[in-house]
């Protein structure tokens, strides 16, 4: 007998154990350990009166995290982890949890969900899509060594103690995913490291970067500005500075520019990701 019911009372001990073992064979397996899914439970937002699990003789089996963010006015929830155990699998469970919380996402006047899958994941795709989901756009994940040559610091570098983010924003090509969001980057402001580069006192670009994930959450620079190297000052003082093997997940492959500007750098990309909604209302 299968139930199914909200995670507020479920221990992050347990949590965690079943989070593990059912990423343990992704097509990306990755691992957390109790501080990282405290974190993550943090930087996404999750919220657990949101989020689902199915139980077998009180063994929690399969879960969706869902992050939960006012942004722009909508009420967003965002899937941050869906996992099913290995032996457990071939049973629909995924969309059973759908069906069980979607009452319950209606009832609280959620506006829209948000997911990510890996575009070769077709089962999970075809699954959520049976769900109501439709692709909205294509993301890609990068990781590798920053491979910048020396070259002369045309301006300067200064951290950055608060967002402007009127004036961050206005540098954008591309809008940021969840992770990446401004709502999750005022949740880290502490913990990350925030970049602003100037000429005098002009700021051209800034970069957003976590030193614990090891991993660039923003990078911009003025549109008027690009092609002189701010872009590549920014990163070539982080590798030199905290760390030069980094990723940058989740972005969008619209822009050309930004393709061609990662690849220059030393980053390639490990793997491509769907962003996909299901609007509510």
């Amino acid at each position: 007998m299968t139930t199914l019911q909200t995670l507020e009372n479920t221990p992050i001990e347990k949590l965690l154990e079943v989070f593990n073992l059912s990423f343990s064979d992704y097509i990306v397996p990755f691992y957390l350990t109790k501080e990282q899914l405290e974190d993550k439970i943090k930087s996404d937002s999750i919220k657990l009166e949101f989020s689902v699990g199915a139980f077998q003789d009180n063994q929690l089996i399969a879960f969706i995290l869902h992050g939960y963010e006012l942004v722009d006015q909508l009420k967003i929830v965002y899937n941050a982890g869906t996992g099913v155990i290995p032996a457990k699998r071939g049973n629909k469970l995924t969309a059973k949890l759908y069906e069980y919380v979607l009452p319950i996402l209606h009832q609280n006047n959620i506006d829209k969900l948000l997911l990510e899958v890996i575009t070769k994941n077709e089962c999970a795709i075809k699954t959520y899509k049976n769900i109501g989901f439709k692709i909205i756009r294509e993301l890609n994940c990068y990781k590798g060594v920053i491979n910048i040559t020396n070259r002369k610091s045309d301006f300067e570098i200064r951290k950055l103690e608060e967002y402007n983010w009127q004036k961050l924003q206005s540098f954008w090509d591309i809008k940021p995913s969840w992770q990446n969001s401004i709502t999750s980057l005022e949740k880290l402001k502490n913990f990350n490291i925030s970049l602003g580069i100037y000429d005098n006192e002009k700021l051209l670009g800034y970069t957003v970067f976590n030193p614990k994930l090891k991993r660039i959450h923003q990078l911009s620079v003025d549109k008027n500005y690009r092609g002189k190297g701010a872009g590549r000052q920014l990163l070539q003082y982080i590798a030199t500075n905290y760390e030069k093997d980094v990723s940058a997940t989740n972005i969008e492959n619209a822009s050309k520019e930004t393709l061609s500007f990662m690849k220059d750098i030393g980053m390639n990309i490990f793997v491509k990701q769907y962003e996909m909604e299901f609007l509510l209302k």
